[in-house]
């Protein structure tokens, strides 16, 4: 206690002027104060219109309205029904476990952009690229990618990013007061529009991003296995970490490998089974307790090793609500688990019947 009232006597001698002057080295005078206490409010507003631009409709709808004079609006009815439809259904199985996001819905657009890119800013305001519909022609991958941003979205990854970058981009005319409200206001939205795609996420903010993404659209009733199948459709057509290509998709970061993000997935798809479905080594077969099922034959534009997954992801999510209890059965020409669909063959792929039995025997 009585070091604490030398201190503030100390501190109101300071402020009073009645210490004797310090060497000019390591002055402090009142000129100091008062400019560290002007700092800290100047900050004070950028994060208030942070806040504006993060959390209030009026912000967010000019964050939207400037990403769409920006990058520009594809007006395409079926692309933007697909878009719509899957937005729904992931808000609702976001909004099952937090209700908050009816309180913040997701604003977005498809971009006439033909890269293969979608991201989501601050104030949950999603930017997609026509590339995503021309690239994925699978609604399942697509959905992906958009809970992966949805996961972003909902951590606020993006934003605090971009609140770091503010301060480190604006930080000396914000310290020195050279921006008025109206001026920060703009330079925040600027920025925010301007930058976003050199906004950098962290490693752990992208691997959680990639867990969020996994559990709305399993909840949303899409199929699991295209998670990991989304990676394997990219590692075929760009490589396994191709920096020119679907980098910034999932946000520029110091990002894990598409194939590291695939082999995880891939070992979420066996746990969610309970370990009953794997991939034997190497190969494009799936096995189920560790006795082989299917080689998936490749199917219109996807590989076998891209098609392996979605079979895989149907398999688990039977394992996962109990249908494995049940008989196997062959319904016009696709293959059952009790209620759940796990294949329709195709040439090359065993017949219906012959998989059913097959997977009767070893189920």
């Amino acid at each position: 206690m009585k070091k604490k009232i030398l201190c503030l006597a100390a501190a109101a001698a300071l402020l009073c002027g009645s210490l004797a002057p310090a060497p000019a080295a390591e002055a402090f005078s009142i000129g100091d104060i008062i400019g560290i206490a002007q700092g800290a409010a100047q900050y004070a507003m950028l994060d208030k219109e942070f806040k504006y631009y993060n959390d209030t409709e009026e912000g967010r709808q000019k964050l939207f309205q400037s990403y769409q004079q920006e990058l520009g609006v594809l007006h395409d009815e079926e692309k933007e029904d697909e878009l719509a439809g899957i937005m729904n259904r992931l808000t609702e199985s976001i909004g099952a476990e937090d209700p908050d996001i009816y309180k913040k819905p997701y604003l977005y657009f498809i971009c006439p952009d033909e890269s293969f890119n979608a991201a989501c800013s601050m104030g949950h305001v999603m930017i997609v690229n026509d590339g995503i519909f021309k690239y994925l022609t699978n609604t399942d991958e697509i959905a992906v990618v958009l809970g992966h941003e949805m996961g972003h979205g909902q951590k606020n990854h993006v934003g605090n990013a971009m609140y770091k970058k503010a301060k480190t981009n604006l930080g000396a005319a914000v310290i020195s007061g050279a921006l008025g409200d109206n001026a920060l206001s703009q330079e925040v939205l600027s920025l925010a529009v301007n930058q976003i795609e050199t906004v950098q996420i962290s490693r752990n903010d992208e691997k959680e991003a990639d867990k969020l993404s996994f559990d709305y659209i399993y909840r949303a009733g899409y199929n699991p296995g295209a998670t990991a199948a989304v990676w394997q459709r990219i590692i075929e057509k760009s490589g396994d970490n191709d920096p020119t290509f679907a980098q910034e998709v999932f946000s520029p970061s110091d990002h894990p490998s598409n194939s590291e993000r695939r082999d995880t997935y891939e070992k979420r798809l066996t746990a969610l089974s309970k370990k009953h479905v794997t991939l034997k080594e190497n190969t494009n077969t799936l096995e189920i307790n560790g006795k082989e099922f299917v080689t998936p034959a490749p199917a219109g534009d996807m590989s076998s090793a891209e098609r392996k997954y979605f079979v895989m992801g149907n398999l688990a999510a039977a394992y996962d609500h109990g249908e494995n209890k049940k008989p196997a059965e062959d319904r016009n020409g696709t293959v059952y688990l009790g209620s759940q669909a796990i294949m329709t063959p195709v040439n090359g792929d065993p017949s219906a019947q012959t998989l059913a039995e097959r997977l009767n025997q070893i189920k």
